[in-house]
């Protein structure tokens, strides 16, 4: 590797990466600010949220991984066609996203189930279907968001001639973690409101 290449790569991922920072910063402040009260209503939500923003923002970046491979590969022009092959890897992790949170929605229902008699949670046993609902639906759209979101952003990238593989990754990363902390936040507050635990 050429010390130009070095020196391009550092001056292309330095400012991306002071940005998602400042994203970093705002999902832990969102987080921190709604946990007192989420705990309340949904006590294992500690070890939920690390595993739901992990798959949203591990999804949208394979989607980002994907568009910059097929940008390399002449599979897809400057003009991001064709649109097609965007769609389809687009569904394809969607599919996936809904598999992942499913699994993820039965586990954690699972799990509290299991621990209820020792931490003593409010969470009716009634509640479970719509708390599986809320985190498959809140998964797929953050990842569905997320997606778009890296998808736009690739464009821009490449054709300003930078390399997405420098920028594309980092971003999708923390776009999704933000946009996962606060679309199960909203999930778990609509959740309690509807079934009156708020």
């Amino acid at each position: 590797m050429t010390e130009q290449t070095v020196r391009k790569i550092i001056l292309e991922s330095l400012p991306i990466l002071v940005i998602v920072l400042v994203f970093a910063l705002a999902a832990g402040q969102f987080l921190d600010s709604t946990l007192e009260g989420l705990k309340l209503i949904f006590p294992l939500i500690l070890l939920m949220v690390p595993a739901f923003i992990d798959v949203t923002g591990d999804l949208a970046g394979v989607v980002g991984a994907r568009v910059t491979s097929h940008l390399y590969t002449g599979e897809l022009d400057r003009g991001f066609r064709p649109y097609r092959l965007l769609f389809t890897n687009l569904l394809a992790i969607l599919l996936v996203s809904a598999s992942a949170y499913a699994f993820l929605g039965v586990c954690v229902i699972a799990i509290t189930i299991w621990l209820s008699p020792i931490i003593g949670t409010i969470f009716p046993p009634t509640g479970f279907p719509l708390l599986f609902l809320a985190i498959c639906g809140a998964g797929v759209l953050a990842t569905a968001c997320t997606s778009i979101i890296g998808l736009f952003s690739a464009r821009m990238v490449y054709r300003s001639g930078r390399d997405p593989d420098s920028i594309i990754p980092p971003l999708t990363t923390t776009v999704g973690d933000l946009l996962g902390i606060v679309f199960i936040a909203l999930a778990i507050i609509s959740t309690g409101k509807i079934l009156g635990l708020i």
